[in-house]
């Protein structure tokens, strides 16, 4: 896997891009608040893969 891939980030950059609106929650632990819902890293992940924007094999924006 490429050093400077980051699916997180990929990820929240899609969904942003795509109207949601996503913050991070916290500092300390890997939360995310996505349009008022509380995500962890993988759930951040499968919502965008959910909604067409990444891939599940790869976590790669499609």
């Amino acid at each position: 896997m490429d050093v400077l891939h980051d699916p997180i980030r990929e990820a929240v950059a899609a969904l942003r891009l795509h109207g949601h609106v996503v913050e991070p929650w916290s500092r300390r632990y890997p939360l995310w608040l996505v349009d008022g819902e509380t995500l962890t890293d993988g759930d951040l992940l499968a919502l965008a893969v959910r909604v067409g924007l990444m891939d599940s094999t790869t976590t790669r924006l499609q």
